[in-house]
């Protein structure tokens, strides 16, 4: 399988590399991209690990504010200071 290398600075690394090792260029290039995807693999995982104890942290925050109270059409009703006129009364008790 053919790889066309279209910037003269990449291939001129390639070489490099492989001259330094005593790997052919495809060797270099190989163990190259090897290594990058280990990092970038290490870097995303590291990343997920450090979402999740967020997310860990802020169960723990929400699980510590106890159980959500019953929330009951009265209390909708009251963000909108919306009046049942039937139960108008029961409210002012």
């Amino acid at each position: 399988m053919a790889l066309n290398i279209k910037s003269a600075e990449t291939e001129r690394l390639a070489r490099e590399v492989a001259a330094l090792t005593g790997d052919t260029i495809t060797e270099a290039v190989r163990k190259g991209l090897l290594l990058l995807q280990e990092e970038a693999r290490s870097a995303r995982e590291a990343e997920i690990e450090r979402k999740m104890q967020a997310i860990r942290e802020i169960q723990e925050r929400v699980r510590k504010l106890g159980p959500i109270p019953k929330i009951t059409k009265r209390d909708f009703d009251d963000l909108w200071d919306e009046v049942d006129e039937d139960n108008d009364a029961d409210r002012r008790r």
